[in-house]
């Protein structure tokens, strides 16, 4: 029998094994930038340098949930899952009618929190790392199955990460609360968008070639993120990128 864990899973067991590798693996867990980041270690301009390369990415997120919804098509048993990707897109681009913003906007009042104006970020000019970043994210849920991109998502992950990098701003960066939407948002709203998450990979993960396409999206979604930090990293002479992301 081969190890490979898109051989030896299925459905539920194979979300859970795809999820517990994310959550040991994803470069928010094994990146020392954030590590250093939850410490106070990282000095303030290279916090600023980062929060604005990572803005343009968060702002193509809504735009990734809409080529993900367009590929789950009208069938019935899809009902559940395009409530599921509507009631993402919808919380990260912001209320339609103004109620709610979105999580872009969040970002910008975070940055500001972090003495960083939000013409600063919106017109900061993007490095070629972050570019590739964007490029791929939006690449990879324009052409595959709702479900394999879904398989890369991060959700589960970032839960972890706001919660260490919360009180971390407070403390180490003097973010006031006002600023902190965010990041107090996404220790509870990933928790809900994991569930989801997960549900759509249990729902498909019936074949060993559609969990390998998972297991492989996974992987992906892993080089974006390290390339967003280590693009920064590089550009600024930080530091050369870390090597442990797998």
């Amino acid at each position: 029998m081969s190890d490979a864990p898109w051989d030896r899973f299925e459905g539920e067991r194979f979300r859970d094994e795809l999820t517990k590798y994310k959550m040991a693996h994803h470069p928010f867990k094994t990146h020392p930038f954030f590590d250093r980041l939850e410490r106070g270690e990282v000095p303030r301009p290279l916090v600023q340098a980062w929060v604005k390369q990572f803005y343009p990415w968060l702002a193509s997120v809504p735009i990734a949930m809409a080529e993900r919804f367009s590929n789950c098509s009208w069938e019935p048993a899809n009902d559940r899952y395009r409530r599921m990707i509507l009631d993402q897109l919808v919380e990260e681009a912001g209320d339609p009618k103004g109620k709610e913003p979105g999580h872009p906007e969040l970002w910008l009042r975070f940055c500001e929190g972090l003495g960083v104006p939000r013409s600063e970020v919106q017109s900061a000019p993007l490095l070629p790392s972050t570019m590739v970043a964007i490029d791929d994210f939006l690449y990879t849920n324009r052409i595959n199955s709702f479900y394999v991109s879904a398989a890369g998502s991060s959700e589960p992950p970032n839960v972890e990460l706001c919660a260490r990098l919360l009180p971390a701003f407070r403390t180490h960066y003097g973010v006031d609360e006002d600023h902190l939407e965010y990041y107090r948002l996404h220790v509870t709203a990933d928790v809900e968008h994991s569930e989801w998450i997960g549900q759509i990979v249990a729902g498909f993960a019936n074949s060993p070639g559609v969990r390998k396409q998972m297991w492989e999206q996974m992987l992906r979604g892993f080089s974006i993120h390290a390339l967003l930090v280590d693009g920064v990293l590089a550009a600024d002479g930080a530091a050369a990128p870390s090597g442990k992301h797998k």
